[in-house]
């Protein structure tokens, strides 16, 4: 590793390397300032967590339901699953829903990639199998939401008689 201590920087080196910096901050206030300014409400963060009599009268009723929900608690605390993306909360608390989809859906790509990298992470260190992630359509299957109807599939396939 190069000692940086006896390289001389250039004014210009220094001014380019602050204008760099000043344009990645501008670019990044333009692609995510509008996140920044978003009032996201504290039971959309951690819904279990929250005091619900300070809540709005209106959300308090299904804030309780949401919290006494055991399924839906060990999901969120398993941290892999992020309830508000399911239709599980959509169905069975449709006022939440109705509330927090706005905040949700500003986040799908961050979550996404978060997701992919998590599941890619898991993966290798898993299976090791770091050439045919891609390949075998692993990662695609385990990040995406579609659940497969097994019977159906079982029905479709034929079996092949012996030649």
């Amino acid at each position: 590793m190069p000692r940086t201590k006896h390289i001389r920087r250039k004014d210009e080196d220094l001014a380019l390397y602050g204008e760099y910096l000043e344009n990645i901050y501008e670019d990044m206030q333009t692609w995510v300032g509008d996140l920044l300014e978003m009032d996201i409400p504290i039971w959309v963060s951690i819904p279990f967590e929250v005091n619900v009599t300070e809540k709005e009268l209106s959300l308090q009723e299904p804030l309780i339901e949401l919290q006494s929900d055991k399924i839906m608690r060990a999901k969120f605390q398993d941290g892999k699953y992020n309830i508000w993306k399911t239709n599980d909360v959509a169905t069975n608390y449709p006022l939440l829903w109705d509330k927090a989809q706005f905040c949700v859906i500003a986040f799908p790509t961050c979550y996404l990639v978060e997701a992919a990298f998590s599941r890619v992470s898991q993966m290798l260190s898993n299976d090791r199998n770091r050439l045919d992630i891609v390949k075998r359509g692993d990662l695609r299957l385990s990040l995406t939401s579609i659940e497969p109807n097994i019977n159906k599939l079982a029905e479709k396939n034929q079996t092949q008689g012996s030649h």
